[in-house]
């Protein structure tokens, strides 16, 4: 998804105060709804539409089934289908991240500069010292 397929992104602040009466082993359940809910509530979608990245997902269950976090703070972007996409807003794009990746692996793989003289016989006497102290014994 690129930039310029995107209709509409927003920064939305959910509180997840509502999922407090449901019962201890449901509420992480119901804040993922309670999340969709309100989404799709700002976006103008029906909940089916919206979309949870797996990070924000991790984080939402990050304290267990029983516990809640108070608040969650998420990145909200609708493509030209008409789906939200819902994710937290440090969470970098795929696209981002295979760049990333791919940058990293460049930057392993370029050759090493050859030692020079000096570095090549300090290596070498570091060698043969440990081999000289076992023959003494």
């Amino acid at each position: 998804m690129s930039k310029s397929e995107e209709l509409a992104e927003r920064v939305i602040t959910i509180s997840l105060a509502k999922a407090r009466p449901t019962p201890r082993y449901r509420r992480t359940d119901r804040i993922i709804n309670l999340v969709k809910e309100t989404v799709a509530r700002h976006m103008k979608v029906k909940v089916g539409e919206v979309q949870i990245s797996q990070k924000l997902n991790e984080e939402l269950w990050s304290k267990g089934k029983r516990s809640r976090l108070p608040r969650i703070t998420v990145k909200v972007s609708k493509d030209e289908e008409g789906t939200v996409f819902t994710k937290l807003p440090n969470e970098k794009e795929e696209g981002e991240e295979e760049e990333q990746k791919a940058k990293e692996k460049e930057a392993k793989a370029e050759p090493r500069p050859e030692p020079t003289g000096e570095e090549t016989s300090k290596q070498n006497e570091t060698a043969q010292a440990p081999a000289e102290a076992s023959a003494e014994k």
